[in-house]
């Protein structure tokens, strides 16, 4: 899949950094196509996203799923950590780095006291009723 992509052009659809993860780095003919990508500040996001998938689907054959950041303080943490756990760096400017380095910096502060605290365990032992209150 990493392949078939490296013909897009990210830059002139908007993209500042694009990572890729999920089935279609599993499998040969994935169902879809995962990506987060980071745009500009106040860009249009939505439009980002449309323009990627047409060019993703044209290069690549597959539904594409795009997950657009123009915030890194609004990016989903968990989102941006399995596509950095599991993902491929497919394209990046020095724009898109530092915004990248931004949302990174904004995960791990919200999931150290998540995993200092236990906060999910204790969350699920709650909502399962075998946690003290």
């Amino acid at each position: 899949m990493v392949r078939r992509l490296e013909g897009v052009r990210w830059g002139e659809l908007g993209a500042r950094l694009v990572l890729l993860f999920g089935s279609a780095l599993r499998r040969e003919n994935p169902r879809d196509v995962d990506l987060v990508v980071f745009a500009d500040p106040g860009s249009d996001g939505e439009e980002i996203a449309l323009r990627v998938m047409q060019a993703v689907e044209e290069a690549a054959g597959a539904e594409t799923d795009v997950y657009v950041v123009d915030d890194p303080g609004d990016v989903n943490c968990f989102l941006l950590h399995e596509a950095l756990r599991t993902g491929v760096l497919l394209y990046q400017d020095e724009v898109g780095r530092e915004m990248l380095v931004r949302a990174v910096g904004i995960c791990y502060d919200f999931f150290l006291p998540r995993e200092k605290l236990g906060y999910t365990e204790t969350l699920l032992g709650r909502v399962l009723g075998n946690a003290p209150r």
